[in-house]
C-alpha cells in the first residue's frame, strides 16, 4: 500500500511534482505595483469593481444636480467616460503611466496592453485597477462641463483625458517616477486622481463659461438642482464605492499589506464622518437652521478626497482632523468660485482640487513612518517631529500636478474649441442636451418621452 504524499511547510509533494511555496508579498514591480501573489490579485481585482460603481455614483450626483431637461445626457457622457476612456487607457495609457521600459517621466511600453499566460494575473489586475483610476479621473471633470458642453465636444475630450492622468500618474504612482524619487508619497489618489481631475474641472468651466441664468441682473446666482434624490443616492454609491479606493490602494493583502489597508477603510470612514459633521455644523449656522443638500455633498465628498492620498497611513485621530479641515475648506472655496463667476455646476475644483491638495499636504503634516511596508520612505510629517523633507515632496507635487493638468487641458479644450467647437448654441442650450442630443422631451409631468 502507497503512503501518503508527505507535506513539509515548504512545500508539497503530490505523485512526486513539487508544487513551490507562493511568492513573498514584495513580488512584483512596485509595493504599488503589480503582484504574483493570487490573493492579492483577487484583492486588487475586487477593489477596481468597487471603484468601478463609483461611475454610478457620479453619475446620479451629477445627474441630479443638474436640471431636468440634461439629466439623460450627463448619464450618457459618464458612459462615454468608461467607453472611450477605457479604450484609450488600454491603446496607450497604461503604458504611458506603467509601462516598460519606461523613465522618470513617462513610459513608453506595453502599448495595446497584452500578456502572456505566464504574467497575466499581474498584468490585467493592474491594468483593470489603474484603469478604475483614470476613469473616475475623467468623470470628475463631466460635471463641470455640463449642461453647455456640445456632445461631439465632449467625446473628443473623454477620449484623450486618459493622456492628462497617466503622465502624472507615472510621476508619483510609480516606481522611478520623479516625482516619487523626490519623496513624495500619494497612496491612493488624493494627487494624481482628483488634483488633476479637479484643476482640469476649473479650466473646463472657465473656457465654456457660465450656463445661461447662473449669472446676470435677473438671476439669483444659482441654479436649483433637478433631483436631490439623484444627488443623495449618488453620494451613498461614492461613500460605498470610497472604501475599495482607499482600502484597495495598498494594492493586495498579502505580507504586511492587510493592516495598511483594515487601517485604510477606517480612517476613511473616520474622515467621511469629520468632514460631514462639519458640513452640517455650517450649513445649521450660514442656512439659519437649515441642512443644505449640497453642502452635506461637498463636505463630504472633499473629505473623502483629502483622505485617499493617505488613508493606510494616517493614525484614527489624525484621519478626522483631515476630513473635518477638508470639509471646511471646500466650503469657504465655493462662495469664492461663485463671486468670481465661474460656473462649475458641481463643484468639481473645490471638493477634488482643493481636497486633494490638502490631501498632499496632510501626509506632509501628520504621516508617520512605518516599519512595515515603508511608505513614507523613512520619513515623517512636519508635526510628528519637525522633519521638513516629506512636506516639501508634497508641494512640489502639489506644485507639478497643477501645473501639468491646467496646461495639458487648456491645451486640448482650446484645440477643440477652435476645430469643432466646445459650447452649444445658445438655442440648444435652452431645448436642453437631453431633447437636442437624444431625442428627449420633458412632458408636463416631469417625466421623458422620446420626440418624433
Amino acid at each position: 500500500m502507497s503512503s501518503s504524499p508527505a507535506i513539509s511547510s515548504g512545500s508539497s509533494s503530490i505523485d512526486n511534482t513539487t508544487v513551490p511555496p507562493s511568492p513573498s508579498p514584495t513580488t512584483g514591480s512596485d509595493r504599488f505595483g503589480s503582484s504574483n501573489d493570487s490573493n492579492d490579485v483577487c484583492w486588487i481585482l475586487t477593489s477596481a469593481f468597487l471603484i468601478f460603481t463609483m461611475q454610478t455614483g457620479y453619475a446620479l450626483l451629477e445627474s441630479g444636480v443638474v436640471s431636468r431637461k440634461n439629466e439623460a445626457n450627463i448619464l450618457v457622457k459618464n458612459a462615454v467616460n468608461i467607453m472611450f476612456g477605457s479604450l484609450a487607457f488600454w491603446l496607450f495609457g497604461y503604458g504611458l503611466s506603467f509601462g516598460t521600459p519606461a523613465n522618470q517621466l513617462v513610459g513608453y511600453g506595453d502599448f495595446m496592453v497584452t500578456a502572456s499566460e505566464l504574467d497575466m494575473g499581474p498584468k490585467y489586475s493592474e491594468m483593470a485597477f489603474q484603469l478604475a483610476y483614470s476613469t473616475t479621473s475623467t468623470a470628475i471633470i463631466s460635471g463641470s462641463m455640463s449642461e453647455r458642453c456640445k456632445f461631439v465636444s465632449y467625446l473628443l475630450f473623454s477620449s484623450v483625458n486618459t493622456f492628462i492622468y497617466c503622465v502624472p500618474a507615472r510621476w508619483l504612482l510609480r516606481e522611478g517616477g520623479w516625482l516619487r524619487s523626490m519623496g513624495a508619497v500619494d497612496i491612493g489618489g488624493s494627487g494624481t486622481v482628483h488634483l488633476v481631475g479637479g484643476c482640469s474641472s476649473i479650466v473646463a468651466a472657465i473656457l465654456l463659461g457660465p450656463r445661461i441664468g447662473r449669472f446676470g441682473a435677473n438671476s439669483s446666482g444659482d441654479i436649483p438642482m433637478g433631483n436631490p434624490t439623484n444627488c443623495l443616492m449618488g453620494l451613498f454609491m461614492l461613500w460605498w464605492g470610497w472604501l475599495g479606493f482607499s482600502a484597495g490602494s495598498t494594492f493586495g493583502i498579502t505580507g504586511d499589506k492587510w493592516k495598511f489597508s483594515s487601517r485604510a477603510s477606517v480612517t476613511t470612514i473616520l474622515a467621511s464622518m469629520g468632514g460631514g459633521s462639519v458640513g452640517m455644523v455650517l450649513s445649521y449656522w450660514l442656512k439659519h437652521g437649515l441642512q443644505d443638500i449640497t453642502m452635506l455633498m461637498d463636505s463630504i465628498l472633499g473629505s473623502l478626497v483629502a483622505i485617499s492620498g493617505g488613508a493606510p497611513i494616517f493614525r484614527p485621530g489624525f484621519s478626522v482632523l483631515v476630513g473635518s479641515v477638508a470639509a471646511f475648506l471646500v466650503l469657504s472655496v465655493s462662495p469664492v468660485m461663485a463671486r468670481l463667476r465661474i460656473d462649475d455646476p458641481t463643484n468639481s475644483f473645490a471638493v477634488h482640487a482643493v481636497g486633494g491638495a490638502w490631501g498632499l499636504i496632510a501626509i506632509g503634516l501628520f504621516a508617520e513612518k512605518d516599519n512595515l511596508i515603508n511608505y513614507t520612505n523613512g520619513t515623517n510629517g512636519l508635526l510628528i517631529n519637525w522633519d521638513t523633507r516629506l512636506i516639501a515632496s508634497q508641494l512640489l507635487a502639489i506644485a507639478a500636478l497643477s501645473t501639468w493638468s491646467i496646461l495639458s487641458t487648456l491645451a486640448i479644450l482650446l484645440a477643440i474649441k477652435y476645430t469643432v467647437g466646445l459650447r452649444m448654441s445658445v438655442r440648444d442650450e435652452i431645448l436642453g442636451p437631453d431633447f437636442v442630443d437624444h431625442g428627449l422631451e420633458l412632458s408636463a409631468t416631469g417625466s421623458h418621452k422620446l420626440f418624433g
